[in-house]
């Protein structure tokens, strides 16, 4: 029996196994396609929406406004327009007031010759009390007697430093009370100044009598 060269399958069968290939991965992809598209499908029907059971609503914020600071209040007087009344005092002419120039106060003899018992910087002895007791003799008599003891005096300096009306107010003998009487009035002291004026100044002076033993 002669073969129809239409129906040799032997001749096209390269071409016929690719056809079927093709073919059957096209249905491969088809059926994978359709597969997925309904599992998805199904996958978000099944998905239940997510509801909040409670919402928190919070308020809007507001920044807090800026206060501009304020400047300080300045208050003015205000001037007042009333004229006022002021007596103006008559002055005198030239030479009608020459009789009215108080005199000044003359010094009062009494209150300057009264001492001052007290100074911030009272009247010392020129040279010290060494100069002083250069001038002391212990008198004999005492000296044999073995008297000894202190004298004080009290005297007045002047405004030039001088020694006036000295005065024993506590004595030991009467040989040393006029020792001191007699050496007081041989020093010098420095004046006593108040307020810028010289003054007399009343103090009082001891005197040490000690025999060598």
């Amino acid at each position: 029996m002669k073969k129809n060269r239409y129906f040799d399958l032997k001749k096209n069968h390269f071409i016929l196994s690719e056809i079927g290939i093709i073919c059957s991965l096209l249905f491969l992809i088809a059926a994978t396609n359709a597969n997925i598209g309904t599992q998805k499908n199904s996958s978000i029907s099944d998905q239940k929406p997510l509801i909040p059971d409670t919402l928190l609503v919070l308020p809007p914020i507001t920044p807090p406004e800026k206060v501009a600071p304020q400047k300080p209040m300045i208050f003015t007087p205000k001037p007042n327009d009333d004229p006022m009344d002021i007596e103006i005092p008559e002055f005198p002419e030239f030479g009608d007031f020459s009789d009215r120039i108080p005199e000044p106060l003359k010094p009062d003899d009494k209150t300057d010759d009264e001492p001052v018992t007290f100074l911030k910087e009272m009247p010392s002895i020129i040279g010290g009390q060494r100069a002083l007791y250069s001038k002391i003799k212990y008198p004999e008599i005492a000296q044999d007697i073995g008297i000894e003891g202190r004298v004080m005096v009290q005297f007045i300096v002047d405004k030039q430093g001088n020694v006036t009306n000295p005065e024993i107010i506590r004595g030991v003998h009467p040989k040393l009370d006029e020792e001191v009487l007699r050496v007081i009035k041989l020093v010098k002291f420095s004046p006593g100044v108040q307020n810028g004026i010289l003054v007399k100044v009343k103090m009082v002076q001891s005197v040490s009598f000690k025999l060598k033993r």
